[in-house]
C-alpha cells in the first residue's frame, strides 16, 4: 500500500498543499475549523510526515522536548496523551524527561534537551521551588518554551484554573447543604495547592460559612497516607469544630481521607461529605464513590502543545510577529475544570447555602 502524502489529504478535503501543511503545523492564520479538518483526516488517513526529510528543508529537528516530574501519575500521562495527539499529526516526536520532583534533574534535562537541540520545550516544573540560577533566565532559552500545570510569572503557561478548582468543590459541599467545610490542603509551597486554597477560602467568604485554621490541614499532595493522618487529626477535633465535610486537595488525600472516616464509623455521606481533585480512574470504583473535580488533563496537553507549535512557526517567521519584535508577551491559558459528583458527597440536603449555584 502506498504511503499516503500531503497531496492525498489536499485532494481529500479540497485544499491545497500549502493550506494543509501549514494547518499540521498550527499556524495562526489558518482557521481552526480548517486545522480540526486536517487533523481528521491525518488520523483517517494515517498520514506519517517524513520527519528527516522535512528537518532538512525546515532546520529544525521535528524534536519536542517534554519534562514532567513524576510519570507515574495519571494527571501526567493523561497531559502527555493530549500533548502526542497534537504534536504526532504535525510530525514531531516527544522526548519524555522525568525528573522525579528534583529542580537539579530538571536543569540537567532541560540542558540534554537544548544539546540536543529541540524545536521547543513543555515543562512542568517539580516542586521544588529552588529559585536556580537557570530558572532565573529561563526566557533567555533560545527555543520556545511553555510551562505546564505549574506557572512562574512571565513564562508561557497552561494549566488548570486551581483558584475556580477549589472555589467549585467547596461551592458544590455547600450546595448539598453541609455548612463546616474543612479543608486537607497540599504544601503551600506548590503553586497548585495555593491556589485550591486560596479558592476554597474566597468561596466561604462568598457563602458567609465559617472560615477555621483548625478545619485547614496541610497534607502530602500525593500519598494516601497523608489524607488517612489529616482526616484523623479533623475527625479528634471538639464536637463544635468537627467538619461535616472535606475538601480534599487531590484525589490519593481524599482517597487516604475516606478511609479514616470509614475506620472512624462514619456513614458517607450522611455524616461527612468529601471531595478531591484529579479524577482518578479507580476514584468511582471506592466502597464510596468517590466526588472530584476533573482539571480536563487531556485538553492540557493539547493546548499546551498547540501553544507551544504555534511559538515555533512564530520563531521562525512563518506567522505575524507580536508587536515590539522581541520576545512575545507571555501567553497564559486556563484550562476550566469539570465537577464529577459521585455518592461521596450527595448529602442529605440539609438545606442549601444562599448563593450557590447548582451544576
Amino acid at each position: 500500500m502506498a504511503a499516503i502524502r500531503l497531496k492525498d489529504i489536499a485532494t481529500r478535503l479540497g485544499l491545497s498543499v500549502s493550506t494543509v501543511s501549514a494547518a499540521l503545523q498550527n499556524r495562526e492564520d489558518i482557521s481552526q475549523a480548517t486545522r480540526d479538518r486536517v487533523g481528521a483526516a491525518v488520523r483517517e488517513l494515517g498520514y506519517h510526515p517524513n520527519s528527516l526529510a522535512r528537518s532538512l528543508v525546515t532546520r529544525r529537528s521535528q524534536v519536542l522536548g517534554v519534562i514532567v516530574p513524576d510519570l507515574s501519575r495519571s494527571f501526567f500521562s493523561g497531559v502527555l496523551k493530549g500533548m502526542d495527539e497534537v504534536t504526532n499529526p504535525a510530525g514531531y516526536n516527544l522526548l519524555v524527561c522525568n525528573t522525579e520532583e528534583d529542580a537539579v534533574r530538571e536543569e540537567q534535562a532541560l540542558r540534554m534537551l537544548l544539546a540536543r537541540q529541540v524545536d521547543g520545550i513543555l515543562l512542568a516544573t517539580a516542586h521544588d521551588r529552588n529559585d536556580t540560577a537557570w530558572r532565573r533566565t529561563l526566557r533567555q532559552v533560545r527555543v520556545p518554551v511553555v510551562l505546564v500545570d505549574r506557572r512562574m510569572p512571565g513564562h508561557h503557561f497552561v494549566g488548570g484554573n486551581d483558584e475556580t478548582i477549589g472555589a467549585e468543590a467547596t461551592e458544590h459541599l455547600a450546595q448539598q447543604g453541609y455548612r463546616r467545610i474543612a479543608h486537607i490542603c497540599g504544601p503551600q509551597s506548590v503553586v497548585t495547592a495555593a491556589g485550591r486554597l486560596k479558592g476554597y477560602r474566597r468561596a466561604l467568604e462568598k457563602l458567609s460559612l465559617p472560615l477555621a485554621p483548625e478545619r485547614v490541614i496541610e497534607s502530602n499532595y500525593h500519598a494516601e497516607s497523608g489524607g488517612y493522618e489529616a482526616m484523623q487529626k479533623l475527625l479528634a477535633l471538639g464536637a463544635d469544630q468537627r467538619p461535616d465535610a472535606v475538601f480534599a486537595a487531590s484525589d490519593p488525600i481524599a482517597i487516604g481521607a475516606l478511609q479514616a472516616a470509614l475506620d472512624a464509623g462514619l456513614d458517607i455521606p450522611r455524616d461527612l461529605g468529601l471531595i478531591g481533585v484529579g479524577n482518578h480512574q479507580y476514584s468511582q470504583y471506592l466502597r464510596v464513590p468517590l466526588s472530584t473535580v476533573d482539571q480536563q488533563r487531556a485538553r492540557i496537553g493539547r493546548e499546551a502543545a498547540q501553544l507551544l507549535l504555534k511559538l515555533i512557526a512564530e520563531e521562525a517567521g512563518k506567522t505575524k510577529r507580536a508587536a515590539g519584535g522581541e520576545k512575545n508577551r507571555a501567553t497564559s491559558i486556563l484550562i476550566k475544570p469539570q465537577l464529577v459528583a459521585r455518592a461521596s458527597s450527595l448529602g442529605p440536603g440539609r438545606g442549601a447555602v444562599s448563593g450557590c449555584n447548582r451544576k
